[in-house]
């Protein structure tokens, strides 16, 4: 495997030469130093990656040329959807880059009535961005060929109403709550967890109306951020790609 992994938003194809500008060229020519006849590794999201040669370079642009595609499927076969409470910025920053190196599948931030974060339409959008490339940077250190999707935050309430076709829905809460151990294995998982001052009791009743079972994940209160890692690396142990 090649030493650098880059994220493309373009489709990759092999020998057909490729030009990068912009801030990827920059962290390609400014940050990694790379030269002409330096290799990379490249993913468009398409879930193969591309070994690639660096053919030309200047202040503002690298021109590379992909080879043929490598098939290397690193996605866990536990589809878990994240639900989190929007936290502040690097405890939220921290989930989504953590979440994504575990194998989450999909993250949707949502705003609770205890969030002490507040987001316009506006301040949600850059979020999203913001998240998006936390991921993307997540995956090329990790070796992942596909990008976790995130959503644009939105209020808990909204999106309770719509259906979801996961096989398990949980909900974290310090209450004794449901055991895993009696559950068959589900092919997918929403996963929901509150923000630093958690969910309150409206909410919790209106998850489990939607289906969700309570989840204890010990005797101790964890952070809302090192619940939602511990959550999905149990997850992953019991049904996923785990292995001890």
């Amino acid at each position: 495997m090649a030493r650098h992994r880059l994220y493309i938003a373009q489709p990759v194809i092999a020998g057909r030469s490729l030009r990068i500008e912009g801030e990827t060229a920059h962290y390609l020519v400014r940050v990694l130093r790379l030269r002409q006849g330096d290799e990379v590794a490249l993913f468009d999201n398409s879930g193969v990656e591309f070994p690639a040669t660096v053919t030309d370079i200047g202040k503002q642009r690298a021109d590379l040329l992909p080879g043929d595609a490598v098939c290397r499927d690193l996605e866990s076969p536990l589809d878990i959807r994240l639900i989190q409470g929007v936290s502040r910025g690097e405890r939220m920053d921290l989930v989504v880059q953590k979440a994504t190196e575990l194998g989450i599948r999909r993250i949707s931030p949502v705003l609770t009535a205890h969030s002490v974060v507040r987001l316009d339409a506006e301040r949600a959008s850059r979020r999203q961005e913001h998240w998006n490339r936390i991921a993307q940077s997540a995956c090329e250190q990790c070796g992942r060929n596909r990008l976790p999707a995130i959503d644009e935050p939105r209020p808990l309430a909204d999106f309770l109403q719509e259906p979801s076709a996961a096989g398990l829905r949980l909900l974290l809460h310090p209450a004794p709550g449901i055991d895993l151990a009696q559950v068959d294995a589900p092919a997918s998982v929403d996963l929901l967890i509150g923000p630093e001052g958690g969910l309150s009791d409206d909410e919790r009743e209106l998850a489990r109306n939607m289906g969700f079972a309570s989840l204890r994940m010990g005797p101790r209160i964890l952070r809302t951020e090192t619940a939602a890692l511990a959550a999905i690396a149990m997850l992953q142990s019991r049904w996923g790609d785990f292995q001890a």
